[in-house]
């Protein structure tokens, strides 16, 4: 059985159990994460709940706006997750995507799946179903995710250990400005560490085409809820190098079983020269080694430094669904698709369009 509600007390208990019974829990469809965002008085949230024998066995939540929804955890994503029940059978997924499909239509919704993780089990399953429905459904690649997997632990330190770069850089900070190497599991120094993190990144993007988003007030608080939210999930691990009392460089890493997702980065522009966040890559792999983590996904984006460890690359998608009869939306997918085809196109609206574009939530 299929339903539709606004989440309540009782539902976020039972997503909780969910959460943590789904094959990999994803740090950005973790219940902190998703009931801070849906404590927002403009967030309309709608939570799709698929049930067996009474119990929770998959579920997603959206964010509505009129007729068009998207995933909640569009706010502070790099991918897009259904939270599916590892005991869920190919037929009952099939079963919540067919039922999740028909009440899509019934309600004459427009969907936007961005950040769709296609390596997901139960992918293809969706697409299946999709397909055979009577939507119209448009696909198109959107990014990668650049992966670091190893064997073992230690074979993931091999592998990063392995760069001369890396050692390098480390080795640098080290002797040249006696610094520290943080990996902060707890809440100590939470909010000066947010602080150095978003006035780091102000500077580092000081006089570019594209400023901090920090500058405004909200941004950071936006930023600061969703790490305190992890922090009490128990999956956030801040690391950061640091000389004296001054932090100087700063990745957001999120826990998500055996992997460490590499999610947001930044560093003192007066320190580029030492490139800390390359050296805090090699830092990240003796804290995986330790942890017996074997994974590093560094997240949505093609950025020339992961590439130089990254083994793995997954692909990202977004996926657009409406019922025929919407021809807006299916002339605006038609109209993002034939820009996302044309390069040049595509480079002018990534570089001069998008950075106008207002922000959700900003």
């Amino acid at each position: 059985m299929l339903k539709l509600t606004r989440p309540d007390a009782f539902f976020w208990e039972q997503y909780s159990t969910l959460w943590a019974n789904s094959p990999n829990p994803s740090p950005f469809q973790a219940p902190q994460l998703l009931r801070f965002f849906d404590g927002h008085p403009e967030v309309d949230t709608i939570a799709v709940q698929y049930f067996v024998d009474g119990e929770l066995m998959a579920a997603a939540l959206f964010k509505k706006r009129k007729k068009q929804v998207q995933f909640l955890s569009d706010l502070k994503t790099d991918h897009n997750f259904f939270v599916i029940d590892r005991r869920c059978t190919p037929e009952q997924t099939r079963d919540f995507f067919r039922q999740f499909l028909e009440k899509l239509k019934k309600e004459k919704w427009a969907l936007l799946l961005n950040n769709q993780p296609m390596w997901a089990p139960y992918m293809g399953l969706f697409l299946e179903e999709l397909q055979e429905s009577s939507l119209f459904g448009e696909h198109l690649p959107y990014s990668v995710c650049p992966i670091v997997e190893a064997d073992s632990p230690e074979d993931l330190f091999e592998r990063i250990n392995g760069s001369r770069e890396f050692r390098y850089r480390v080795n640098r900070l080290k002797k040249q400005q006696d610094a520290v190497f943080e990996a902060l599991t707890q809440d100590e120094d939470l909010e000066r560490w947010i602080d150095q993190f978003c006035d780091a990144h102000i500077r580092r993007w000081d006089g570019t085409p594209t400023p901090s988003a920090f500058l405004d007030p909200s941004r950071k608080d936006r930023f600061s809820g969703c790490l305190h939210a992890w922090q009490a999930q128990g999956i956030l691990v801040r690391f950061s190098v640091r000389i004296g009392d001054q932090r100087v460089g700063f990745v957001v890493g999120l826990r998500q079983g055996n992997t460490l997702v590499h999610h947001n980065t930044t560093f003192d522009p007066d320190f580029k020269k030492f490139s800390p966040g390359i050296a805090l890559i090699h830092f990240m792999g003796e804290w995986m080694k330790e942890q017996q983590m074997h994974i590093l996904d560094f997240g949505d984006g093609n950025e020339t430094y992961k590439y130089s460890i990254a083994n793995k690359e997954h692909e990202l998608s977004r996926i657009f669904i409406s019922d025929p009869s919407n021809l807006r939306f299916i002339l605006k997918t038609k109209m993002i698709k034939s820009v996302r085809n044309n390069s040049k196109l595509f480079d002018f609206y990534r570089d001069k369009i998008k950075p106008l574009t207002p922000r959700i939530w900003s």
